[in-house]
């Protein structure tokens, strides 16, 4: 069966909930340069085969509607097979049929490639992922995935999170490095300047702890291969993504702190 899950475009707002920093004995960094404009172009990543005869592709729905005067409307659709369902976002009324349909299969390809990086087996594990358009007009989409997967003999479920932002122009990926220089992040995540967005004050006091046993240079790496595309077969383990001048980004964490925590970042040019 289908619903149609209609964003109006106008109303699609951010997701800031930051939590205050606590204290964690780490030299200072200098954020001055944090905050970077260049937009990557990469390719997309394949998308997973649907051969299950049982697969259905749904759409979901709300009451909104669309601003007409943009003529662009997202919907978030959902792929069904076995014990996986992922939402995706799709998007119509763009200019450049062509244009349309290399988004859409981008979006989709993106969303679904968790399946075959993390070697899910539909018929045998169970993925539940949704999805969360944060904001999306003719130049980016933004997109916000979070759910959980249990995959089977597991003594535990994982926490997923992941996010894709996508430029509508060039049907291109954009990344960590549009946002911030990823060394600089590292510095700043390992600081006592940080902020966590989301965490109570006992688990963020454990997720410093956590961190001041990594290294910059662990950081560092992190974020060099956060985000879409995906480089070679490997799930990234952080991904971004910015809302009104905030930049938001996860670190994974040990699953007795959540699988993952999201830092926020303002920059001083905001």
């Amino acid at each position: 069966m289908k619903r149609s899950h209609i964003i109006p475009l106008f109303l699609l707002s951010g997701l800031c909930l930051a939590s205050g920093c606590g204290g964690c004995g780490s030299e200072e960094v200098d954020l001055s340069s944090a905050h970077t404009t260049a937009a990557e172009s990469m390719a997309p990543a394949d998308e997973p085969e649907e051969t299950d005869s049982q697969t259905e592709t749904e759409e979901s729905e709300t009451s909104s509607r669309p601003d007409p005067g943009k003529g662009l409307t997202a919907t978030v659709e959902t792929y069904s097979s076995g014990g996986v369902s992922i939402e995706y976002p799709s998007v119509t009324g763009m200019n450049s049929s062509e244009g349309e349909e290399a988004v859409n299969e981008l979006l989709k390809s993106n969303a679904l490639s968790i399946i075959q990086a993390q070697g899910i087996d539909e018929d045998a594990d169970t993925l539940s992922v949704t999805c969360e358009i944060l904001s999306a007009d003719r130049q980016q989409l933004t997109a916000i995935y979070t759910g959980e997967l249990t995959a089977e003999g597991a003594a535990h479920p994982t926490a997923i999170f992941y996010t894709n932002t996508v430029d509508m122009d060039k049907a291109v990926d954009i990344g960590f490095s549009t946002y911030a220089e990823p060394s600089t992040m590292a510095g700043y995540v390992m600081s006592e300047g940080c902020q966590f967005d989301g965490l109570d004050g006992e688990t963020e006091k454990a997720v410093r702890e956590y961190i001041a046993g990594q290294s910059m240079d662990y950081f560092t790496e992190l974020f060099r291969g956060a985000d879409f595309p995906l480089k070679g077969d490997t799930f990234p383990e952080s991904f971004s993504y910015e809302t009104e001048g905030d930049i938001f980004f996860s670190i994974p964490v040990p699953h007795a702190l959540g699988d993952y925590a999201i830092v926020k970042f303002t920059p001083d040019t905001k």
